[in-house]
């Protein structure tokens, strides 16, 4: 046996080798492990045991009530908390009122989280209080300011008539206008003959609007503007008052809200009674539509919110629109003074004394409307106060009360109304009462027209007690059935002075197969203690309508009428009426007329009579200045438009969808009846002209100013048309698409088999085309300066 012995010099050498094996193994091992798992021939091992409860910071898309609001948001996760900053859900759409830059959404109170790992989403369930409203239906077209350019017209209207016994008798009315930046400067008159005067001037009067205001400033032969409770006067002064015609976009009286909430992206629907006026898709929360209903007076809404699931929820909303109310903060005014104006119609410059008045109405609430007025002349002063106000979905009520002093007299004026609309039922109550001293502008300008000087007197006379009035007024209307219509009246009229008035009246229209229709009406005179009726039957005929009935007044005498008539066509033309009138079967009272109707006049002519007859004839219409041009139409009672095509003549013109002509020689075309301040649509239609015919633009919306004209241009162009057929020089065409460069400006592209169109050639034409490999080729081709067709230049040949 061989014992083994070592040398103790080399014993701590062998152990610092065995200690260097035993480290490198494991993380050998580990190696290998690890080069296993590159090539993924195993899992890894399933990951370590983490802590609910730990903090995680985590990148979420928050997603409010099922609506992802395309936030990413830095989210805090403490165990089953979720803290944000609040920029984060401000941005996402909520509501806080808080000023902490961060916050858990435990803390708010409607608002829950959900978190959804795998899409990495935080679900925030808020409700309706957190989120804000959502107004619907609002949007507005951009305001655009009423166009008016310089001009002047002539509107006439001629009128003579004569008979076997009848004197010649002639007038000629007319009305001079000139507009412009400056307003409107207006005198209307009559010529007349046999008469004591030979010419009377009605009113002269300068008118300026400013739209963004919607005010109106107005001097010369002025009608005060005033409240419905206070009368309107004829006076020779100046007037600055509100006026909301000038404004058409702006709806002046409350409307409805209807407003509902939604807990998830929804699509809401608003149907009023029946018919659906709006709808839209909505988020999350409240919302409100601003929408102006199509019923005035009372109606019912069904609000339709359908969620994203496919439920639907509906909502009944009773609501009352009216339109005497104003709008909360909006004003209603108006200022004038001047001279009373006398014997209007027989006195050219018969002016009296000074007189001023002043009105003001402004909307408090959706549901109340104040009123103020007040008046004074050199011996009077009044002032009253009134109230409009709705009593919920039951109506309108309106009261007033007005106080005068009058040469050391006092007097008062009360009115009271009610009204109410609804579908199939209307109904409307007035009742107004002045005292026997009260007096405004409307007495004394009514006393100085009946000329009674003791009125006018330092004290006044006794006898002027006629100021003494009360009035009552009743009407209804009640639909039977899907057509028929039933009315009834009642009316008293009492003054002092002058016989009471006190009437009843109950009228029934039934339409009947097609347009046929009766109406019949039946009326009690308290005063006269008489009754009276009619009935009468029409029916389309011809293309006119022919009417028959019977009548029979107070006194007792009946009487049998018919009549037809058939309107002028909307592009004029020629219509006519006849009818005959037999009362107690004595001789009948015929009446017969025709009308012609054509761009430049409207012409009239008839004749009426019984034992004997009178023949009249008329002629109207208006004379145009505008645009270095002088037109002919029928007569212009507002505004018009002047269409300017560039001299292109035989243009069709629409106005608002309807052919009104075509251009003339001088390729114009005068409207003579367009809306003022609303902007309509005037289109021109090109497709009937020829291929070289331009037009860039042929469609305009314009609104022009009230009284005033202006011209619309459609620029059109005249260019040279050409089709060719484009090749290379082995006869090949060139590819499609082939890029060509006309007169080294224009564009063109060639189609397939090198078809090649020019819209807009010259006499001498130079084409330059790009081919696929990028070299260039040229042609050149030479046409006629004016063409009416397309010209066709043949095939062309592009050479490098």
């Amino acid at each position: 046996m061989i014992a083994a012995t070592h040398s103790p010099a080399r014993l701590p050498w062998l152990a610092a080798l065995a200690a260097a094996i035993l480290q490198a193994a494991p993380a050998q091992a580990a190696d290998a492990a690890d080069a296993r798992y590159d090539v993924f021939t195993e899992l890894p091992p399933p990951p370590r045991h983490t802590d609910p409860d730990a903090e995680q910071q985590l990148e979420l898309e928050l997603v409010v009530n099922g609506l992802a609001s395309g936030v990413i948001a830095s989210v805090t996760r403490q165990g089953g908390r979720f803290q944000l900053r609040a920029q984060d859900l401000r941005q996402a759409g909520l509501l806080l009122d808080t000023a902490e830059d961060s916050l858990f959404i435990d803390s708010l109170e409607g608002v829950s989280a959900d978190y959804d790992a795998p899409r990495q989403q935080l679900h925030l369930t808020v409700s309706p209080e957190r989120l804000p409203a959502q107004h619907l239906g609002g949007s507005a077209e951009a305001f655009a300011p009423a166009q008016q350019d310089t001009g002047a017209l002539l509107n006439y209207d001629l009128y003579v008539s004569g008979g076997e016994r009848a004197a010649f008798r002639a007038s000629l009315w007319h009305e001079a206008r000139l507009f412009g930046p400056f307003g409107l400067f207006s005198t209307t008159g009559a010529l007349r003959s046999n008469a004591g005067r030979a010419y009377v001037r009605f009113d002269t009067i300068w008118r300026w609007s400013d739209e963004r205001s919607m005010t109106t400033m107005e001097a010369g032969d002025i009608i005060t503007r005033t409240l419905p409770w206070a009368p309107a006067i004829r006076l020779g002064g100046a007037q600055v008052s509100r006026d909301f015609s000038v404004r058409p976009d702006i709806v002046t009286y409350p409307l409805p809200e209807f407003a509902g909430s939604a807990a998830l992206p929804s699509t809401v629907e608003l149907v009023v009674n029946g018919q659906r006026i709006a709808g839209s898709q909505v988020r999350p929360g409240p919302f409100a539509l601003d929408t102006l209903p199509p019923i005035s007076g009372y109606g019912e809404a069904n609000l339709i919110v359908t969620d994203m699931h496919g439920r639907s929820v509906a909502t009944a909303l009773p609501f009352y629109v009216s339109s005497i109310l104003l709008r909360p903060g909006l004003a209603d005014y108006s200022v004038a003074a001047g001279a009373f104006r006398r014997n209007y119609g027989t006195a050219n410059f018969d002016y009296g004394r000074l007189a001023a008045s002043a009105s003001l109405r402004r909307g408090m609430t959706s549901g109340l409307t104040l009123e103020a007025r007040a008046e004074a002349t050199g011996t009077m002063r009044l002032l009253g106060a009134g109230a409009v106000f709705r009593l919920g979905n039951l109506g309108i009520v309106s009261t007033a009360y007005a106080r005068s002093f009058h040469k050391g007299r006092q007097g008062g004026q009360l009115t009271l109304g009610y009204e109410y609309q609804a579908r199939t039922f209307s109904l409307g109550l007035r009742h107004s009462r002045q005292d026997r001293h009260y007096a405004d502008l409307g007495v004394l300008d009514r006393n100085g027209r009946q000329n009674r000087p003791e009125c006018l007197s330092e004290p006044p006379a006794e006898s002027c007690a006629g100021n003494r009035e009360r009035s009552t007024a009743a009407t209804a209307s009640i639909a039977i059935g899907s057509a028929s219509t039933l009315g009834i009246g009642y009316f008293d009229i009492r003054r002092s002075g002058t016989a009471d008035a006190r009437l009843a009246n109950l009228s029934w229209a039934l339409p009947l197969v097609g347009e046929s229709r009766i109406n019949a009406s039946i009326s009690r005179d308290f005063a006269e203690r008489g009754w009276s009726g009619a009935i009468t039957l029409t029916i389309p005929l011809g293309g006119g309508n022919l009417g028959t009935g019977v009548s029979r007044d107070n006194a007792g005498r009946s009487g049998l009428r018919a009549d037809y008539s058939r309107a002028v066509p909307s592009d004029g033309g020629l219509g006519w009426s006849a009818s005959a009138f037999s009362e107690g079967g004595g001789r009948p009272y015929l009446r017969g007329d025709v009308l012609w109707r054509a761009q430049p006049v409207q012409l009239r002519a008839g004749a009426y009579g019984r034992d004997e007859v009178t023949g009249w004839f008329g002629a109207s219409g208006s004379l145009v200045f505008m645009d270095g041009s002088l037109f002919a139409a029928n007569r212009v009672s507002d505004a018009f438009a002047v269409v300017s095509t560039d001299g292109e003549a035989g243009i069709p013109v629409r106005y608002e969808n309807q052919l009104i002509g075509r251009t003339g020689s001088g390729g114009k075309l005068l409207v003579p009846s367009a809306s003022a301040y609303y902007p309509a649509h005037y289109d021109i239609d090109t497709l009937s002209l020829s291929p070289n015919v331009k037009a860039d633009t042929v469609s305009r919306r314009v609104a022009i100013a009230a009284g005033s004209g202006h011209v619309i241009r459609f620029p059109i162009e005249r260019a040279i048309a050409v089709r060719a057929t484009i090749a290379d020089t082995r006869g090949e065409p060139l590819p499609a698409g082939t890029p060509i460069t006309v007169n080294r400006k224009d564009r063109a592209y060639v189609g397939w088999d090198g078809m090649l169109f020019i819209d807009d050639a010259s006499p001498e034409t130079g084409l330059e085309a790009i081919l696929p490999d990028g070299t260039r080729c040229h042609a050149a081709f030479s046409v006629p300066a004016e063409a009416e067709e397309i010209i066709d230049a043949g095939t062309l040949t592009c050479r490098s």
